[in-house]
């Protein structure tokens, strides 16, 4: 696990509409050892700025939609394209992630889930850990800490990837093996390299900030061939 340095949060409620940064930890649910970050983003940003930084923390590619859900009573959905034909009927209601941004998170312990690949369904439960998170703002967005790799993309959710843990476990056995060939290279599920990582973020934001543009999706590595819904 990598450390830095960490204030004291505040329990405080902030004022919103006013720009802070929010010391947030989310957590991939139902792996374990858990697989999280620790990290730092202005209040000022969308969620969609917040899924575009997401994808760089915890190790993701942006090959598949998200959606966000804001609890507190009923329960709000944010999609990152809300528009598109292959979004099931039950969202239609959902709201664009360009439309709500993070000032609303001001206070200590207020939670979101972000869901990403809606065929895999990765589900991350944030959760604000400060709401003026004294940070110098430079660079704009930087993960504290953190702990284990992000699973591979396609490998079947949460069951697909307890699979690939096998296999790397007895890489002989005659299933293991074709499992290996499909996820190709090394992969090594308790790596989790926070200098790159934030080498990363730096040069996003710093792009994102001066040009504008959206981060490129890939989605080159061919799915598992099947789905597994949570």
């Amino acid at each position: 696990m990598n450390r830095s340095h960490i204030s004291k949060p505040s329990s405080q409620p902030i004022k919103p509409n006013k720009q802070h940064f929010l010391l947030l930890k989310v957590t991939l649910m139902g792996i374990r050892p858990p697989i999280w970050r620790r990290f730092v983003v202005p209040n000022t940003f969308t969620l969609a700025k917040l899924h575009h930084a997401l994808q760089t923390v915890m190790g993701w590619e942006e090959a598949h939609p998200y959606e966000f859900h804001l609890g507190s009573g009923v329960d709000q959905c944010f999609l990152g394209n809300p528009d598109d034909s292959n979004i099931d009927d039950f969202e239609e209601d959902a709201q664009n992630a360009t439309a709500r941004n993070l000032t609303y998170l001001n206070k200590k312990g207020m939670k979101l889930i972000y869901v990403y690949d809606f065929g895999d369904s990765w589900e991350h439960e944030i959760i604000v850990e400060d709401a003026d998170y004294d940070y110098s703002g430079e660079p704009l967005v930087a993960i504290l800490e953190g702990n284990r790799n992000c699973p591979p993309e396609d490998c079947g959710g949460v069951y697909g990837y307890c699979e690939i843990l096998e296999a790397l476990k007895h890489p002989k056995n005659r299933d293991a093996k074709e499992l290996l060939d499909w996820l190709g290279g090394k992969y090594n599920p308790e790596e989790f390299n926070l200098e790159l990582r934030n080498k990363m973020l730096a040069n996003e934001f710093k792009q994102k900030e001066k040009s504008g543009n959206k981060k490129k999706t890939s989605g080159e590595k061919k799915a598992r061939g099947y789905w597994v819904f949570s």
